[in-house]
């Protein structure tokens, strides 16, 4: 798999940024556990070490619905609150109504205020404006790994939950906040992940103008052969 991008690439003038409107706007950002980091430190290695972990399957789902990714048959389940994987790719700072249209872009966090010298420096293009908001977005489009590839479902087996990593022994640089994929409930084998693609606003598939399909977890599965099964 060519997407072996372990962790978010962001720049310490953004990280920066992030910690300090964090703390200004009173941003809640949950501060990641010993357990959470040791796993994540985990799929980070396997990630630019394999692309894909070998507990893992991506398969073809056919009829123009692209690929998917499995639990393969033979691993073991994966526990709710487990780390799935980081959500990996470009992160960049964009008013919020000029954000560029991806289909693999995650607002990270949004709504926030820069002051004049800020926005000189991150926004040089557009004038000051003291009520213009911006969102931190990581986009998966060109760089990114597994994450892209799992599946919308409106009630998933997987969650995104922003997490603080804090400095560590493990490797892990730190950040004020990344999103990470986590197991919302026990993941079966054979099972498809699937997470919701949609936030609190409901917009993206409004804005997309389409219709998901209504898959869930075992809507396709896999066999012990590792053959597609469709309920």
């Amino acid at each position: 798999m060519k997407f072996r991008l372990g962790r978010l690439k962001i720049s310490e003038a953004l990280k920066d940024l992030a910690a300090k409107k964090i703390k200004k706007q009173k941003i809640e950002i949950t501060r990641a556990t010993k357990k959470k980091l040791v796993q994540l430190a985990k799929v980070v290695g396997l990630i630019e070490s394999q692309g894909l972990p070998d507990y893992l399957v991506l398969k073809e789902l056919g009829n123009n619905l692209g690929s998917g990714i499995f639990l393969h048959p033979k691993a073991e389940p994966i526990l709710k609150g487990d780390v799935i994987v980081p959500y990996s790719g470009i992160v960049a700072l964009s008013p919020r109504d000029e954000c560029e249209e991806s289909d693999y872009m995650f607002c990270i966090l949004h709504d926030l205020v820069l002051n004049k010298e800020e926005q000189a420096e991150f926004d040089p293009k557009n004038r000051f404006h003291p009520r213009r908001l911006y969102s931190l977005d990581v986009d998966a489009q060109k760089k990114g790994n597994f994450a892209r590839f799992i599946n919308h479902c409106s009630k998933p087996n997987v969650e995104a939950d922003v997490l603080r990593i804090p400095p560590n022994s493990l490797g892990l640089t730190s950040a004020p906040c990344e999103v990470i994929y986590l197991a919302k409930k026990k993941i079966l084998p054979g099972e498809q992940l699937l997470v919701c693609y949609e936030g609190d606003d409901k917009s993206y598939w409004g804005a997309m103008k389409v219709t998901p399909l209504p898959m869930t977890p075992r809507t396709f599965r896999l066999n012990k052969d590792l053959q597609l099964i469709s309920s």
